[in-house]
């Protein structure tokens, strides 16, 4: 297990994850601009739920239209 810490709107978080998958959403974070040595702004992390809420919706969107392809 691996903890991320970061903080936002001046609140501390702490989240500890499996090492693999801490090691992706910590890339992913940072990608999209959080920082973990300082502040930063709740809008950021909305915008990042909201582009991984986006990509499963696409990705379940198309597992559909494959399982529909299959099943013909």
């Amino acid at each position: 297990m691996k903890k991320i810490i970061f903080t936002l709107e001046g609140k501390r978080f702490e989240v500890e994850l499996e090492n693999s998958f801490a090691d992706y959403v910590q890339h992913d974070l940072v990608e999209n601009g959080i920082a973990f040595d300082r502040n930063n702004e709740a809008s950021k992390l909305l915008k990042i739920y909201l582009k991984s809420l986006k990509h499963n919706f696409d990705t379940e969107k198309q597992i559909k239209i494959l399982l529909n392809n299959v099943s013909l």
